[in-house]
């Protein structure tokens, strides 16, 4: 007898031996009962009682029967899907994407990587790549298909093993409520093959510190671990094209052994927190074609120098220093012909604006400012102006305003630009009788916004007025127009 046959036969059994339970029934005793609702004479009790009886022993026997095939369903589906896994592997080794050209299947790789962007990640980062530390992340898993996907990744493919992010990993604690370290093993390792894959192509990277969001007081001497790794990448530095740095101030005097060595860097973003040292920092000396650089957690006193000639975007976010600054900023604008995007944002107790630097400064390409000084703002003509944020920055807990007198140097720089604004955004800068001139002198304005952490007086009177002015409108043909801002979204 085959297994099928002998499988069914037990089954059909089974159900045979139970049969008699579709013809079972209540006793005439229990339909009377049921019936009138009279109580069980003593009798009628003992009777009731030995009907559980018989009734316990045949359900507690199926019962059994039930968890012997669920036992034995559970096993075969065990079963089946190991038989499917191997199955899918056979079907895999015959795979028509295994026997590709290599160059159809470079082509494929090359256009594989999912590009992230500050919309399809949490951290606010600049620079995005492959963990180098998950080795089930691209491309190491591509890698995994078969041994001419292998070769493909590790030796065609540099441009996969090019945009890095090297960062200390944490993992969920077993009671589920904070972040422990999770370091891997042999991290200067992983990250010394994913440069040798990436051959000679150029490097855009991300490197975060273990420290870098941990107090001062609280931090530990980095990881070895980290710090070959940044050793690592200082070694190619030629190779450096997009590079984001958020490092330990112990880190930031190691950057002056690339100086002279970055000739392809295009866009520096340095995050050094905090930092006390007031040196040079000369990495970027000679950088002939940089375009980008933001800086951050810089000490005020520090001396940066670099190449402003191909400079598009700057920005610099550090403590304000005890002496005056506006100069060296303005300089900076002054010699980068082709800057579009100028941010100068510090945190500390910002004095009332300065006197404007003459000469006024006058420059035509720089569209988007973002700034918190006055003397700043009384020394610059920019035509071409049209997204503008006043802002100071939060510093711990400390809360810090604009200068007071900000919105005012803001509206002299628009009628002395005569430029249109069309983004316009206010973070802690106290509103007052100069910002309705402002917004009536930029008709074209579409996106409009306020921060503030406390509002003052001065600044919720002149909101109240703002929003009424918002309000009015005229009518033209069938429709209304709205008279103040009227193209804002």
């Amino acid at each position: 007898m085959s297994t099928k046959q002998s499988t069914t036969a037990f089954l059909r059994d089974l159900l045979e031996k139970y049969s008699w339970v579709s013809t079972s029934s209540h006793s005439p005793e229990l339909v009377t009962l049921v019936t009138t609702n009279a109580i069980p004479t003593t009798f009628q009790a003992a009777q009731l009682k030995g009907c559980i009886y018989e009734l316990d022993a045949p359900i507690i026997e199926i019962l059994n029967e039930i968890d012997l095939l669920r036992n034995a369903a559970a096993s075969l589906d065990a079963n089946m899907i190991r038989l499917k896994d191997i199955r899918r592997d056979y079907r895999a080794a015959l795979s028509p994407i295994r026997r590709l050209p290599s160059e159809i299947l470079i082509e494929i790789l090359r256009h594989t990587p999912k590009e992230q962007t500050p919309q399809t990640t949490k951290e606010h980062y600049h620079v995005f790549g492959f963990n180098v530390f998950k080795i089930s992340e691209e491309p190491c898993q591509l890698g995994q298909v078969c041994s001419s996907w292998r070769n493909a990744v590790e030796f065609l493919c540099p441009e996969m093993w090019s945009t890095l992010e090297i960062a200390w990993r944490h993992k969920l604690s077993k009671e589920k409520d904070c972040l422990i370290p999770a370091p891997k093993k042999d991290m200067p390792a992983l990250l010394n093959r994913a440069l040798e894959c990436s051959q000679n192509h150029p490097l855009d990277f991300f490197f975060k510190c273990r420290g870098f969001h941990v107090h001062p007081s609280k931090q530990d001497d980095e990881p070895e671990e980290m710090s070959q790794c940044f050793d690592l990448l200082l070694r190619h530095s030629k190779r450096w094209g997009s590079t984001e740095l958020a490092i330990v101030p112990s880190f930031l005097s190691r950057l002056s052994l690339i100086r002279g060595r970055v000739e392809r860097v295009e866009d520096v973003y340095l995050m050094c927190a905090p930092n006390d040292m007031p040196g040079t920092i000369d990495a970027l000396e000679i950088a002939p074609n940089l375009k980008t650089l933001d800086l951050t957690g810089m000490n005020a006193h520090a001396r940066i120098p670099f190449p402003t000639e191909n400079l598009i975007s700057f920005s610099d976010t550090a403590l304000l220093a005890d002496q005056p600054t506006v100069p060296r900023y303005l300089e900076i604008i002054a010699s980068a012909p082709n800057l579009s995007d100028f941010s100068y944002r510090q945190y500390g107790v910002i004095p009332r604006s300065t006197d404007p630097y003459r000469p006024q400064i006058v420059h035509r390409s720089l569209w988007t400012l973002s700034a918190s000084f006055g003397g700043l703002l009384r020394s610059l003509v920019l035509p071409a102006l049209t997204e503008m944020t006043l802002a100071s920055v939060k510093h711990h807990d400390d809360f810090i305003e604009c200068p007071r007198d900000v919105l005012f140097q803001l509206q002299a720089l628009v009628i002395r630009s005569q430029c249109s604004l069309t983004a316009l955004s206010f973070i802690d800068a106290t509103m007052d009788e100069n910002l309705l001139p402002i917004l009536q002198l930029s008709p074209r304005l579409v996106s409009l916004s306020f921060k503030d952490k406390l509002w003052s007086r001065d600044s919720v009177a002149t909101m109240e007025s703002l929003i009424i002015k918002m309000t009015e409108a005229i009518h033209v043909g069938d429709s209304l127009h709205h008279m103040l801002i009227p193209c804002l979204e």
